[in-house]
Order: C-alpha cells, then sequence, then structure tokens
C-alpha cells in the first residue's frame, strides 16, 4: 500500500510539473509569409540544391536583394495580430544544402517591421521531407524553435511551397507545435512505471463466498 501512495504521488507531480520558465506559445499559433523566391544550382526549381529569398518583382532581368521577404500576417494563437504588408518585412537566409536531414541554420528567418514591436525568429533544424514532384514545383517541410517576445523557445514545424520557372513566388506557413521538455517526460515515465510495478506487486486477494444453509 505504501509503495502504491509513493508511486501515485510521483505521477501526480509529473502531470502537474512545467517549466520554469516562461509559457511557450499556444500549440498551432502559426504565421504565414510570402514573397519570391530563385533556384539556385539549377535551371529549375524541382532540381535545386539551395534557395535565394528575394525582394521585389518575381523578374529574372531583376530579382532583387537576396534576403528580404515581402510580407507576412494572418498569425494565429499566441503571433495573433502581427503582420507586415510589403516594403522591408524582414529576412529568410538562403537555404545553401536543399537535403534531408539536419540543417542547423541559426535565425532561417526573421520577421519586423509592420505593426510588429517585438521581432519572430525561427532556427532551423532539420528539413524532414522534399517533394520535387515535376521541375517546376517545390516543397518541403523544415523543423526547429520559434522565438517570440517572452515567451520560451517553442518546437515549430516550417511549410514552404513554390511552383514556377527558376525564379517565382513562394508561400511558407510557421506552426508552433511544443512537446513536453525531456524533464517532464522522466518524471512522467518515473512516475507511471512506479504506479504499475507497486500494482504487480500488491498482494493477491482471495474471495469466499458462503451460501445460507
Amino acid at each position: 500500500m505504501k509503495r502504491f501512495i509513493i508511486a501515485a504521488f510521483a505521477a501526480s507531480t509529473a502531470l502537474l510539473a512545467t517549466p520554469a520558465q516562461a509559457v511557450q506559445l499556444i500549440p498551432g499559433s502559426s504565421i504565414d509569409l510570402a514573397g519570391f523566391v530563385r533556384a539556385l544550382g539549377s535551371a529549375t526549381l524541382g532540381g535545386a540544391t539551395g534557395l535565394d529569398f528575394l525582394a521585389g518583382p518575381a523578374s529574372e532581368a531583376s530579382p532583387g536583394v537576396a534576403g528580404n521577404i515581402n510580407t507576412y500576417g494572418n498569425g494565429t494563437g499566441s503571433l495573433a495580430g502581427i503582420n507586415c504588408s510589403g516594403g522591408n518585412c524582414g529576412s529568410i537566409i538562403d537555404v545553401t544544402n536543399l537535403t534531408v536531414g539536419a540543417q542547423n541554420i541559426a535565425n532561417f528567418f526573421t520577421l519586423s517591421g509592420g505593426n510588429n514591436t517585438a521581432p519572430v525568429f525561427f532556427d532551423l533544424t532539420s528539413i524532414s521531407d522534399i517533394n520535387r514532384s515535376n521541375p517546376n514545383f517545390l516543397t518541403f517541410t523544415a523543423q526547429g524553435n520559434i522565438r517570440y517576445s517572452t515567451f520560451d523557445p517553442t518546437a515549430a514545424t516550417f511549410l514552404f511551397s513554390a511552383q514556377g520557372t527558376t525564379t517565382t513566388s513562394f508561400s511558407a506557413t510557421a506552426i508552433a507545435n511544443p512537446v513536453p521538455e525531456p524533464a517532464v517526460w522522466a518524471m512522467m515515465l518515473f512516475g507511471f512505471g512506479g504506479l504499475g510495478y507497486s500494482m504487480r506487486r500488491r498482494p493477491k486477494q482471495t474471495v469466499r463466498v458462503r451460501y445460507a444453509a
């Protein structure tokens, strides 16, 4: 019985555990980006080994300045209400090795300007999926962390899509997808493991039924 009480307490403590710092972004918080992009390392977007993010009209003759994005907005959750339309709304670092696997690009994009008083940062850590179904089509899914205002860095997914010639428009969305911290997982596993062990070790009880003569 003593083991059962200790294990139950550990399990309940794990469920109530919260990070010591500020809260993470609301799960599902998102922000949309749009602008222009040029394929690197290939004459077609689908064969690109990298991407150059551009400002201004998508023109082969005048592709604009690398790094700038055109707009962002339509934020939801913790990112609701911030937006920028036209001009210098932030920057995206070129993707120089567009393959599945770890990329580790700090400040992959920085969103500023518009009515946003606190910049939004996204640190890309890996690319998990790339779709090049035809020469002029490219999508990829990346993982990383969003950093914004007083919130803790929050795990997020970055979805990118572009369709067109070598220089074309793109759209992308960053979606917060927080996961429990390792310490919280460890406490939960320990608590529920102890609970299961104590239940298994509990003495068996025999019930006898007597019928009246």
